[in-house]
């Protein structure tokens, strides 16, 4: 329970800076996010491997319970694994994991000429759509089912993203750049303690629907 005390802790604080004197209805926000995540595993079993990059899409809505203090639920697109995953003795693979990813976040806003900065933590739970993989330095992909000396893989995944980010009011729509770490609490293969971890940097762009 130790390890989760930091993140306990977080959410606390958020809740804490909600400011629940606001009482009239917030505008609910619908908005698409693209970008770039770099992502690595590692485990107890395994050497853990190289950072790796790849392209991530989504979508998203935020509902604005407060003046300060939303709840967001996003679908994302989002790549991770590692590169020179040392998975038996003298060799290394390469490990390429799609999901589809659903994080539920709690954050605080700040408001300020036009602009506004959010800070933000959540948990995710993840559809694994993909696993697959690659002698390092080849191009021959295997599907980890098919994979030698690899246990049984998982097919979801939960997380922890927590992140801050910042946006332009547009005049009726805004723009911005969020930047997120995504630490995994889920084994990827069964029994193995093998974990994503991931940054996450996209763009982001918003409507309100409401007033």
């Amino acid at each position: 329970m130790k390890r989760f005390a930091p993140f306990v802790l977080a959410f606390a604080l958020v809740f804490a800076a909600a400011d629940t004197a606001e009482a009239q209805t917030q505008p609910l926000r619908l908005g698409l996010t693209a970008g770039a995540v770099t992502s690595s595993v590692g485990g107890d079993y395994y050497s853990v491997g190289d950072w790796k990059w790849g392209f991530m899409a989504g979508a998203f809505g935020q509902y604005h319970i407060a003046r300060q203090t939303y709840i967001g639920l996003e679908a994302n697109y989002v790549p991770k694994g590692g590169k020179r995953v040392g998975f038996s003795q003298g060799s290394t693979q390469d490990l390429n994991l799609e999901y589809i990813e659903l994080p539920l976040t709690i954050g605080y806003v700040n408001r300020f000429s036009g602009w506004e900065s959010n800070l933000y933590i959540g948990v995710a739970f993840a559809f694994q759509i993909s696993c697959k993989v690659v002698p390092t330095g080849t191009s021959n992909s295997t599907d980890c089912d098919d994979a030698p000396l690899l246990p049984s893989k998982k097919t979801t995944e939960w997380s922890i993203p927590f992140g801050f980010g910042f946006a332009k009011d547009m005049g009726g729509s805004l723009l911005g750049l969020d930047v997120r770490y995504a630490l995994g609490l889920s084994d990827i293969f069964e029994n193995s303690n093998v974990r994503n971890r991931s940054w996450q940097f996209t763009a982001k762009w918003a409507v309100p629907i409401g007033s």
